[in-house]
């Protein structure tokens, strides 16, 4: 009896002791993982620093990278406005420019006219009493100072007397069209073309053209907007820069163009694909 109450005993406390041994391993075991885990735990803190170090630095080179770009955006928004003004002012005097150009040549096809008319009547007129009246009209106005183009005008002004000398102006009208649009109506002075809708429908004339031929030169070519329209039986009078007059109607426009004026003239409709549609031809003879 005794002896197994010593080996249950003696079992017992080697159960215990291995026990004990577990338990001090398990705790060797956790004291090395808690290192371990404070050891990462103070790395992570320091990379933390590190980088809220570097993000603090970022936000300062951001702070100051907009501050440069607001900088920028002032200069640049005055640099703009100035040179959006100096662009408005070249574009202004470029235009006075081209209008100052475009009465210059329609001075000069005007005068290249008279002078034509003028050439013909003295060639016609040497012996006649045309001629006589032409050549005192220059003798009063040679010491004035509106030169051949004011003495010109006069002695067009006064062909009425001329022509009892046998020659006058005359001025015909030619005009045909392959569509229900014409060029109904020509202004001698070059003010205005005007067209007109003969047929029952809308006519659309996106981008369509408008061509003016002057004495064998090409001086006008418009371009219709896509969106124009001329209804049925409408009259739309298309006018030369700074022509159109306060009483014109709702449906003229003004062009930024010029059309012209000679003794033989050509204003042609041309549709999209080339084909003149209507032309009228005007024609001034002297005889």
């Amino acid at each position: 009896m005794r002896a197994e109450l010593e080996s249950y005993y003696n079992l017992k406390i080697k159960e215990f002791e291995n026990g004990a041994n577990r338990q001090i391993v398990d705790t060797v075991h956790t004291k090395e993982e808690t290192k371990r885990i404070r050891d990462e735990l103070t790395a992570l803190r320091e990379k933390l620093s590190a980088h809220e170090i570097r993000i603090a630095q970022l936000l300062r080179d951001l702070e100051m990278t907009r501050r440069d770009k607001e900088v920028c955006e002032r200069d640049w928004d005055e640099r703009n406005h100035g040179l959006e003004g100096d662009v408005m002012r070249l574009r202004s005097e470029m235009e006075a420019m081209l209008k100052e150009l475009q009465n210059i040549i329609d001075a000069k096809l005007g005068l290249e006219m008279e002078i034509a008319a003028y050439r013909r009547m003295l060639e016609g007129e040497e012996s006649r009493t045309g001629l006589r009246l032409i050549v005192d009209s220059a003798l009063e106005h040679k010491s004035s100072d509106s030169g051949l183009l004011g003495f010109v005008n006069q002695v067009l002004d006064n062909r009425t007397s001329v022509s009892e000398g046998g020659y006058s102006a005359r001025t015909s009208f030619q005009k045909s069209a392959k569509g229900p649009v014409a060029i109904y109506e020509t202004a001698p002075d070059g003010k205005y073309v005007a067209l007109e809708n003969t047929g029952r429908k809308e006519e659309s004339l996106g981008q369509w053209s408008l061509t003016r031929n002057v004495d064998g030169k090409d001086v006008a070519n418009y371009h219709f907007a896509d969106s124009f329209v001329i209804r049925p039986g409408d009259k739309i009078k298309l006018w030369a820069r700074g022509e159109k007059p306060p009483s014109a109607s709702s449906l003229d426009l003004e062009i930024n163009q010029l059309w012209g004026v000679g003794l033989h003239i050509e204003t042609t409709l041309i549709n999209p694909s080339g084909e003149p549609r209507a032309t009228h031809t005007q024609k001034t003879t002297y005889g």
